[in-house]
């Protein structure tokens, strides 16, 4: 990297040139050989043009430098007076790591970096306040918690804000958190100087579908001046397989004349599915025994006991125990100690939830697995990009998919391998490119409580108007009409969340103050109520009250195996102690809507035999009796199946926003119906849910429909809406009305 003269204009001098001379030496120090085209790219773009920009790379593909070094330029030379920079993180771990990152890029320019969240000190925190400037790193949660509680420290904190870097925007896009995020900038923008310039936006990110979508997240009143920069050019070689695991039936489930022993419980040899489980563990540790790798499960139960079953391999077979676990559900200092690990002692595997989807520093992966069907293409994008991550190395996919076709089962839901039908989809569109594209949340009305809630916790008090002003007008919830901004401030009042004051001030009522006090008030998304899991070393985390465990049971948590001596539903401790049985713990969750893109997939893959060569043998001999299956019964279609005179099931192979829609109509006709992942059953015969869908005359109103959607409450605030207000935020972002539907009545 050869310095240019200063006297070239910069549209003139090379990308490098354009950096701070700090950066150009400590570049030279890294012994970078050259920049890659992406950084080129945005150091060109920032520093000689004012647009808002979207960076998009593979990970591992220097989004965090590419954002970060032009950035740093424009401020080396003037670094305080206030923080210039906040960079936006959705986990505090991979806060820490940036962190380290940042604070060694700026050593030679003399820009402080900072961070702030619940495990930074006090101390720390008042040195900001004190002398603010360069760097903030945040959650939004903790941007939340300084709007609220330092609002008064605010406009001399941000008065000299230069930009915000949203890292990971698709875990934003299309949820809770990223309304939340646009509201948080949005109320931050009114503290910063009256005529100063917006911050500008540069958000990164590995997988987006929709680049215009996510161009509308950040600039929603001129998405066309956001700049995308990517290197489409960038790719990796991908090595994928899915191993499929049928269950056998129980031979013995129906012995005539023996009565079963009162509370013994069934051997886990005799149990099909845990026979399975074994199975897939087995498999784990010899596909994970030489190099360190990630797999992910979709529930944190499943994590806990595939790691303590891999682990039993691993003593049966003389090996070295090397499966740890990471959930969100461990304590912070197990999950630490799980990253630390990875990073130090080589060949270690990390069972896993979304925690470590994004880019946490745990050290080179060389490959990923997934246990169970992937919920969606992003995500398992995502959790692919985990490998392979230097230069020359393929990205090592492995899908470990239940495989059972059960023939003996009349509903198709039960007969069909749904898990590898699923993962052959989501597999499938992976391979081909096709990532889903964002639909940004229209009408959220529990967030919008949240926000109310909020402002007027950080202004003290506020006035209907400017309120809907702030949030609706200037703000995120723009959709949001006022006739139903009002019912939304009726129905918080309704439960004592806010009163108005004699001035007409809106203010807390008590419940509200005590909702604003709540540890867990920052975060938009709900977070049911936990027992702490106590050993005697102490806490080893977290279990939701809905599904702890009683005294004298046992389960597997943070890697081990427990005992519960005591629950105490007053300090809200559960009293563990080792054991030698097991048990796998049962967490609440859910995960999110499913694109009809991959259900329509899923049905395609059952009209003909595809050569996937990425299937083994035991997963391509199930699809093949999947198919049969299917067409010999008449279900590779959309259509009603006879499951007998008074049920039926309509196979819908749909999208999960447009089955509730198919399944509220149903309920709207007084039909019993139960949504599946590839249809609806049906209290009633075929014939005649076809006849009843056939006299529509015209699809009824969405918000119609909307009253017929179960359940209603889906989030945070939900229980203090009105069904009224419910049925409006339902009929605007979770009924999708399927084209062409009618198309699909055949029995």
């Amino acid at each position: 990297m050869e310095p240019a003269s200063d006297a070239n204009p910069p549209q003139l001098r090379s990308a490098f040139d354009l950096l701070a001379e700090g950066l150009r030496l400590k570049l030279w120090q890294m012994r970078w050989p050259s920049l890659r085209p992406i950084q080129t790219h945005a150091i060109r773009a920032y520093l000689t043009g004012p647009e808002d920009l979207l960076i998009m790379a593979e990970t591992a593909g220097g989004k965090t430098e590419a954002a970060f070094l032009p950035i740093l330029s424009r401020i080396a030379s003037d670094p305080s007076g206030s923080v210039r920079v906040i960079y936006v993180g959705p986990l505090k771990a991979l806060i820490n790591d940036q962190f380290e990152r940042l604070e060694s890029l700026c050593e030679n320019i003399g820009v402080p970096v900072h961070r702030w969240h619940g495990d930074v000190s006090a101390s720390r925190k008042k040195s900001l306040f004190d002398d603010p400037g360069g760097v903030l790193l945040i959650t939004p949660e903790s941007i939340e918690s300084l709007l609220v509680n330092r609002t008064r420290l605010l406009p001399r904190m941000f008065a000299r804000l230069e930009a915000v870097v949203i890292d990971e925007l698709h875990a934003f896009l299309g949820n809770e958190r990223g309304l939340h995020l646009s509201s948080l900038l949005s109320r931050l923008g009114e503290h910063l100087p009256t005529g100063s310039a917006r911050p500008r936006l540069v958000a990164l990110s590995a997988t987006i579908g929709d680049a215009e979508a996510a161009k509308a997240v950040l600039s929603p009143d001129a998405p066309h001046t956001v700049r995308v920069i990517s290197d489409p050019t960038e790719s990796k070689e991908v090595k994928l397989k899915v191993h499929g695991y049928p269950s056998e039936r129980e031979k013995s489930e129906d012995k005539v004349g023996e009565e079963p022993a009162e509370d013994l419980a069934r051997s886990e040899d005799d149990d099909p599915e845990f026979v399975r489980m074994r199975r897939i563990a087995t498999d784990l540790v010899e596909h994970c025994r030489t190099h360190a790798n990630l797999v992910f499960a979709n529930a944190k139960g499943d994590i806990e006991i595939y790691a303590d079953l891999a682990n039993e391999v691993c003593r049966s077979e003389g090996l070295p125990e090397v499966f740890l676990v990471h959930h969100g559900s461990l304590a912070r200092e197990i999950r630490e100690d799980t990253e630390t690990a990875m990073k130090s002692r080589p060949g270690l595997t990390t069972i896993c939830s979304s925690t470590l989807e994004m880019g946490v520093d745990i050290g080179s992966v060389r490959a990923v697995g997934q246990i169970g069907a992937p919920w969606s293409v992003a995500s398992l994008k995502q959790r692919m990009g985990r490998s392979g991550r230097r230069d020359g190395e393929p990205r090592i996919l492995r899908c470990y998919a239940d495989s059972t076709v059960r023939s003996d089962e009349s509903k198709p839901s039960m007969a069909l391998p749904l898990d590898l039908l699923e993962t052959v989809a989501v597999c499938d569109l992976m391979l081909e490119g096709w990532t889903e594209p964002t639909r940004p949340l229209r009408v959220d009305l529990s967030t919008l409580s949240h926000q109310v809630i909020a402002t007027i916790a950080e202004l003290g008090s506020v006035t209907a108007a400017v309120a809907h002003e702030r949030l609706c007008v200037r703000g995120p919830f723009r959709e949001i009409s006022p006739a139903v901004f009002g019912g939304v401030l009726r129905a918080l009042a309704a439960n004592d969340i806010i009163e108005q004051g004699p001035d007409g001030r809106l203010i807390l009522g008590l419940r509200g103050e005590r909702l604003r006090s709540h540890r867990g008030f920052y975060a938009v998304f709900a977070t049911p109520d936990q027992f702490q899991l106590v050993t005697a070393r102490g806490p080893i985390g977290e279990m939701p009250f809905a599904t702890a465990p009683p005294a004298g049971d046992h389960l597997v948590f943070a890697g081990r195996r427990w005992e519960v001596v005591e629950v105490d539903d007053t300090k809200r401790v559960i009293l563990l102690r080792a054991a030698s049985r097991r048990r796998k713990p049962t967490f609440t969750s859910a995960l999110g809507d499913t694109h009809a893109r991959i259900r329509e997939r899923m049905l395609a893959s059952l009209l003909e035999p595809t050569d996937r060569r990425y299937l083994d043998s035991a997963s391509a001999s199930a699809l093949i009796s999947a198919i049969e299956l299917a067409a010999e019964r008449g279900w590779r279609r959309r259509g009603f199946a006879r499951i007998s005179d008074s049920a039926c099931f309509w196979l819908t192979w749909t999208g999960s926003k447009e089955q509730r829609w198919l399944a509220a109509l149903l309920r709207s006709m007084g039909v019993i119906a139960e949504e599946t992942r590839i249809g609806i059953e049906c209290a009633l015969g075929a014939e005649d849910a076809v006849s009843a869908l056939r006299g529509v005359a015209a699809s009824p109103p969405i918000e119609l429909l909307a009253g017929h959607v179960v359940p209603k409450q889906a989030r945070k605030y939900d229980e203090y809406l009105t069904d009224e207000l419910l049925d409006v935020g339902i009929a605007a972002d979770r009924l999708i009305e399927p084209a062409g539907w009618r198309e699909w009545l055949q029995t």
